[in-house]
This record gives C-alpha cells, sequence and structure tokens, in this order.
C-alpha cells in the first residue's frame, strides 16, 4: 500500500522539507530501504521511476523484495543559481557543468539534509526493532551524496545504515576528507579553511577521536555499492571513482561498477544489468529475495 506520511507542525517550521512517500511491504516487514531522489524530483515521482527499471526477469526491486518497506523521503525546494528558480534540491549546486563550483554553498543544505534523514531513519529503526543491518539507504545524484554523507556522519554503528546503494553520484568535499582522513590541514585560504571545518566537525568515520574502537570496526560499517555511467553527462565518472576510493579509504567495503547506455544521457539506473546488481549485492547483505 502506497501513501504520503504527513509532517509535523514542527517540522513544516524548522524543516520544510517535502512529503515522505511510503511504499509498504507486501509481506511481514523484514527490511527498510529509504531511497533518496536526484535534483528537481520528489520522492513519489523517484519511487515511481525507480520501479520502471527492472530487472533482467522483468520484476522490480519492489516485488523481489516483498518484506520490504520502501521509504522516499522528499528535499527541501531551494534557490537554484544555475536554473534561477526555486527547486527541489538536496543542497545548492552553483554550476551545472561543475559540481564541485563554490562548495561553501553546499553547506547548510548537506548539514539540513542530513539531519533530516538521520531522523528518518531514527525513526525506522524502531521498525526494525533496531537493528540496522536490515536498514538500506540509497539515492541517486544529489540524493547519492546526501546518502554517502549521512553514513558517513553517524557516530554511533547501532544507528548507521546497514547497506548503503547510491548510483551516478558523487561525494561533496571529497578532497578535504582524504585530506583530514590522513591526519592532513589546509594552510589556504579561509575559505578552504571553512570548508574543512564544516567536514571536520560533520564527519564521523576515522576523523573523531572520541568514537568507540568498535565503531570504527569495517566489519560495523556499512556495506556499500556504488554505480556509475561512463558516459553520465551530468556527474563525471571520475567523481564517482574519487568517492569509491575516499570510501575505501574509511575502512567501508565498497563495490564499484561502471555502466554505459543508461537513460537520461547516462543519468540513470542502467537496467538491467546495474538492477540486477543491485539485487544479488543486496541478497549479498543478508536480504532475502
Amino acid at each position: 500500500m502506497e501513501h504520503t506520511e504527513p509532517q509535523t507542525d514542527q517540522e513544516r517550521r524548522v524543516r520544510p522539507f517535502g512529503a515522505t512517500h511510503v511504499i509498504d511491504p507486501t509481506t511481514d516487514h523484514t527490511h527498510t530501504f529509504v531511497m533518496l531522489h536526484g535534483r528537481g524530483s520528489t520522492g513519489e515521482e523517484f519511487a515511481g521511476e525507480l520501479f520502471e527499471s527492472t530487472l533482467s526477469d522483468g520484476s522490480s526491486l519492489f516485488q523481489r523484495f516483498s518484506g520490504c518497506r520502501w521509504v522516499f523521503p522528499s528535499s527541501q525546494e531551494l534557490w537554484s543559481t544555475a536554473f534561477q528558480e526555486d527547486m527541489p534540491a538536496w543542497f545548492e549546486a552553483h554550476s551545472l557543468t561543475d559540481i564541485t563550483a563554490r562548495q561553501e554553498l553546499q553547506m547548510n543544505g548537506i548539514r539540513d539534509s542530513v539531519d533530516h534523514i538521520v531522523g528518518i531513519i531514527s525513526e525506522e529503526l524502531k521498525r526494525l526493532h533496531g537493528d540496522a543491518q536490515r536498514l538500506a539507504l540509497g539515492g541517486i545524484s544529489q540524493g547519492g551524496a546526501i546518502a554517502l554523507w549521512t553514513l558517513l556522519c553517524q557516530r554511533n554503528s547501532t544507528v548507521r545504515p546497514g547497506t548503503v546503494v547510491v548510483t551516478n553520484t558523487w561525494l561533496p568535499f571529497a578532497a578535504t576528507i582524504e585530506r583530514l582522513f590522513a591526519g592532513q590541514q589546509d594552510d589556504g585560504t579561509a575559505l578552504e579553511a571553512e570548508c574543512e571545518s564544516f567536514v571536520g566537525n560533520l564527519m564521523a568515520i576515522q576523523i573523531d577521536p572520541d568514537i568507540a574502537a568498535a565503531d570504527r570496526d569495517p566489519r560495523t560499517l556499512g556495506a556499500v555499492f556504488v554505480g556509475h555511467g561512463t558516459d553520465d553527462a551530468y556527474v563525471d565518472v571520475e567523481l564517482g571513482r574519487q568517492a569509491t576510493h575516499v570510501l575505501s579509504q574509511a575502512g567501508l567495503s565498497v563495490e564499484w561498477k561502471e555502466y554505459s547506455g543508461a537513460e537520461e544521457e547516462g543519468h540513470w539506473f542502467k537496467a538491467p544489468e546495474e538492477m540486477d546488481d543491485i539485487f544479488g549485492f543486496l541478497v549479498g547483505a543478508g536480504w532475502s529475495g
């Protein structure tokens, strides 16, 4: 059963995010998948498009995982300097040709969006009796970027998603994160110092010395699937490769897959190959299909 969960009055005032679209499991609830849309979309729109992308046997992920509760949050509407209009986005993207440009404009959106998704995850974990290994987080493009940041910001392994699946995405502030992982500091401009402070204050894995050793253990870190189109016209495949490298440096187990010929100029899930790979990855992570 599909439905849209209303927001509280406080949520509307403090976090004016769109409605969360939910598709309930058709059998006993065993897992939850929180999936984040890309810029210009909504949770409900993304859900419909995702399940139109089928596996090689013609089925959708929804059909293959009948015990999964699918949760599709919607982002805020933010002013886009690129399009000169308000549009759904998890954070500001200054340029359409260089998504790393003016990264400082991304800070507030990333911080707010991560907080919003963490709140949703916390509520979903209550339905799973606190078993984070039965919760997956994923997304495409900007949604994938927020999924990765949400993973890296979790200081407590009990609320860290057990599985993460992203495609055609990148890791904002990847160079800064990599430098901090290496224990290096940037002696550059005030703006670079601001970016470094932003990353250092939010990142948890491999940076925060107060994290318990058990929460740094790779066995407690989520397994990550990263897919990317080599012909992606919007997010260059090199940015996906960079994200994969940084995630691996953080001690995460990452499966990287490249595709070509997907719809939307390569900026979409490649069906059926990528859908088959995601299904196999989830089964390997303990999901029953």
